[in-house]
């Protein structure tokens, strides 16, 4: 199986260290930056929870700034988008280019809008939703450390691929010792993954702290609230969502496992990049428009990251 993994910054990296075990898989790891041109010069290093070594044999590093090779067009039968949610337009026409005909897209990064966005590049034929709590950030180019086991979610869409022909995929994450599992309805499966996103992302980012701090009683009310707002506008829209009892189980257990995770808000308004709340927080409060419904926590925590990284309110 040929699987490309585009945008691979701390998410896809881990991804790949993971994937690179499998023979059965032929990588191509796509990124950009000082993180990608190490990784195609020395390969990828994986430290904390596991410990791996990705060398240049075990998988094709490609650099944005480079290209990619057109002899690899058409090749794909698998392309995972993990890149920063800004990018899924571009990587979606990467994706278009990679493919097999019959070739299956997904995006793991943050936020609301990806799978639409690969199905405007692709067709619905060709898209499943994918939703991943695993945790990894950057400590150095070149280099990732996985902060935190999860689970990779895939979830069908409306004309989408079903799981019988996505099994062959999950059976290769699954020797690849990546925990995954199937969703019959993938619009809820999204939706989960946002909803634990603008609980914890902005306010661990504002605090400065780590994800496991945000269970103490007052950060962890406040992340709480902001959840359960995205929760009724979800609802409202028609979406299958948990109880608010539940939701706020899913969100202590969350925290605790990922505890020692710097989430990637953080490390966004740290180093001043672009971060991801026009497609979370903000996302949340727009749909709430569309249906009359505000969300004041979650406009607020959106107006305050943009004070702090103001190219984060470019969509």
């Amino acid at each position: 199986m040929n699987i490309a993994i585009l945008g691979a910054g701390s998410l896809g990296s881990l991804l790949a260290g993971f994937l690179s075990q499998d023979s059965q898989i032929e990588l191509v790891v796509h990124s950009k930056g000082d993180h990608g041109a190490m990784m195609v010069a020395k390969g990828l290093e994986i430290q904390g929870e596991a410990s791996m070594q990705v060398h240049a044999n075990d998988a094709l590093f490609t650099l944005d700034e480079v290209g990619i090779p057109e002899q690899l067009d058409g090749s794909m039968d698998v392309v995972v988008l993990t890149g920063k949610a800004h990018s899924t337009p571009v990587l979606a026409k990467l994706a278009h280019r990679l493919l097999t005909p019959t070739g299956i897209a997904m995006s793991l990064s943050n936020g609301l809008g990806h799978a639409e966005a690969l199905i405007a590049a692709l067709g619905p034929h060709r898209v499943v939703c994918g939703t991943t709590t695993y945790a990894a950030w950057r400590p150095s180019p070149g280099v990732v450390h996985f902060a935190g086991h999860g689970t990779i979610v895939l979830g069908q869409l409306q004309g989408g691929p079903s799981a019988l022909e996505v099994q062959p995929l999950m059976d290769a994450f699954t020797r690849s010792t990546l925990s995954i599992s199937w969703s019959e309805h993938g619009p809820s499966t999204v939706w989960m993954k946002v909803l634990l996103n603008i609980a914890i992302n902005p306010i661990a980012a504002l605090s400065g702290v780590k994800n496991g701090e945000l269970l103490k009683p007052n950060l962890f009310n406040a992340a709480l609230e902001t959840m359960l707002e995205g929760a009724r506008i979800a609802r409202q829209e028609g979406v299958p969502i948990p109880d608010d009892l539940e939701l706020e189980q899913q969100l202590q257990a969350v925290l605790h496992a990922t505890s020692e995770n710097k989430c990637s808000m953080l490390q966004d308004v740290r180093t001043g990049r672009m971060t991801e709340i026009a497609f979370l927080n903000q996302a949340v409060v727009e749909r709430g428009e569309r249906i009359g419904m505000r969300a004041p926590m979650n406009q607020m925590l959106s107006a305050m990251i943009e004070a702090l990284t103001p190219q984060s309110s470019q969509h």
